[in-house]
């Protein structure tokens, strides 16, 4: 791999990571529980799992070379990357963050089946209160993949 793609590819994930900044930013100004702010944390539940994907693609294509191709390439995904492809890559992220990651790939999957007023407060409240937690995992776990790539 040459240099300025790497350099292109790292540029890429800080700014996802900026992006997940934002969204812990936008989420502790959600307060309340009525059905404006279901959909507002939702929303932003949502646009996390995506950036963590668009890092997972960016990976997946630019470095393994390709993304995995089925109908549920989506979990595919999320589990290559806690796997270490020998003189490719390490894993990018751990089989436990995986694992709480799923938890919101599976969010994001039924966000955009449903309708706002349908999201259920215990769900949501489960997700948003180890959003900061999980967040700061994430991004220190591709920060170290990143030293190591």
């Amino acid at each position: 791999m040459q240099r300025n793609e790497k350099k292109e590819i790292v540029s890429f994930i800080e700014e996802e990571l900026n992006n997940i900044n934002q969204l812990l930013s936008e989420i502790s100004e959600c307060k309340g529980d009525s059905h404006i702010y279901r959909r507002a944390k939702g929303s932003i539940l949502h646009d996390f799992y995506n950036a963590c994907e668009r890092i997972f693609e960016i990976i997946a294509r630019r470095i393994n070379g390709e993304l995995p191709l089925s109908e549920q390439w989506h979990k595919r995904l999320l589990h290559q990357m806690t796997i270490e492809i020998k003189g490719v890559r390490p894993a990018v992220i751990s089989k436990r963050l995986a694992a709480e990651l799923d938890e919101y790939l599976a969010f994001r999957h039924l966000f955009r089946n449903i309708y706002g007023f349908e999201l259920e407060s215990e769900r949501l409240d489960r997700l948003v209160e180890k959003f900061d937690k999980i967040t700061k995992s994430f991004q220190q776990e591709i920060r170290k993949f990143l030293s190591k790539f």
